[in-house]
């Protein structure tokens, strides 16, 4: 089986509770949403149709991050139960996703950060281990579920489209409400992919 790929790239995650760690991060084509202020537009387009084993040959780091687009568009189950069995046994990969929540997300994934949007009023479909919003000037709290507030970290990444405003809003809200988490890029800060 063939999945449609963006790229693949050794990276650090740039962004909430595994800020820094090296990471091989695999980019699936495709969204079922085109948000505005979107950084990876580029993920919208078709990809380039690769098998799970042209996949596994440039993973390099055992944790694995499914980004995109997004990722849940595809069988994940039979994505990570081929790579399993392709990468090395003696090597644990743990198998992380970024999602924008409207899809569920099977249990082969090892942790789950989940980034609502507005343009589907914030829905979550998925059971997250974090939650990511991207802050704007219309952004409130009273869009991230209770269920979740104090129960699993909460990032407020300002909008780069509006960066300023947004970083002060940021800080404001996460002053407020301490149960929530003030987020950054770092991958921006470093200038690196």
């Amino acid at each position: 089986m063939n999945y449609p790929i963006i790229e693949i790239f050794d990276s650090v995650q740039g962004e909430g509770s595994w800020l820094g760690i090296p990471a091989t991060f695999i980019r699936f084509a495709g969204c079922n949403l085109q948000c505005a202020w979107c950084d990876t537009k580029q993920s919208w387009g078709k990809g380039t149709p690769m098998a799970v084993e042209e996949i596994a040959k440039q993973i390099h780091y055992s944790t694995v991050i499914l980004t995109g687009g997004e990722p849940t568009l595809y069988d994940l189950d039979a994505f990570i139960a081929g790579l399993r069995e392709i990468l090395p046994q003696t090597t644990t990969i743990t198998f992380a996703i970024e999602t924008n929540g409207t899809n569920p997300v099977p249990s082969v994934i090892d942790w789950v950060v989940c980034s609502p949007k507005p343009d589907v009023d914030y829905i979550i479909r998925c059971d997250p281990d974090e939650l990511k919003y991207v802050v704007d000037e219309i952004f409130s709290v009273d869009v991230i579920p209770a269920r979740f507030r104090g129960s699993i970290p909460i990032w407020l990444q300002p909008n780069a489209m509006d960066l300023t405003v947004s970083q002060k809003k940021c800080y404001s809200l996460v002053m407020e409400h301490p149960d929530l988490r003030l987020g950054l890029q770092l991958h921006k800060i470093y200038n690196i992919q």
